[in-house]
């Protein structure tokens, strides 16, 4: 198996952040991802094809349109390139079935892709979700007693 060096694994992954996110390029998707490419999501599931990245992609647009990621680091290792970030937004679309809120959040992720020969082949989204259920007041927050 021959791997891509790790720096170019890391700087189509920071195309992901900085092109498709920030600058919403959606054409640079179908440069970066195969076109079998797994999705595991916790929202979605475990899902395959570019058409169901879009999708995945296309919800979170919908919910938080103009949202902007701030990237903190890239790890990679062979095949795989960790990003940890910070998705920066306002829930101005409906989301999960409900209205939109209005409410800015911050939601902090750390993400893992696998890619073969200079394409992302899996994808696991591991952003805080619970934090941003919390955020939009769609998941009560205890209190301590």
């Amino acid at each position: 198996m021959v791997h891509m060096p790790t720096e170019a694994n890391k700087q189509i992954i920071r195309r992901i952040y900085e092109e498709i996110i920030n600058q919403e390029r959606k054409a640079v998707i179908d440069e970066l991802y195969s076109d079998d490419v797994i999705i595991h999501d916790p929202f979605t599931g475990t899902s395959q094809g570019i058409d169901a990245l879009k999708g995945l992609l296309a919800m979170f647009d919908a919910a938080f349109p103009h949202h902007r990621v701030e990237l903190e680091g890239l790890f990679a290792e062979g095949d795989y390139v960790a990003a940890l970030h910070t998705h920066v937004a306002t829930n101005n679309g409906s989301f999960l079935g409900r209205p939109p809120t209005g409410r800015s959040i911050r939601v902090n992720g750390l993400e893992l892709f696998r890619l073969q020969h200079g394409r992302i082949v899996e994808f696991w989204r591991k952003d805080d979700d619970a934090s941003m259920l919390i955020q939009l007041g769609m998941l009560p927050m205890e209190q301590p007693s």
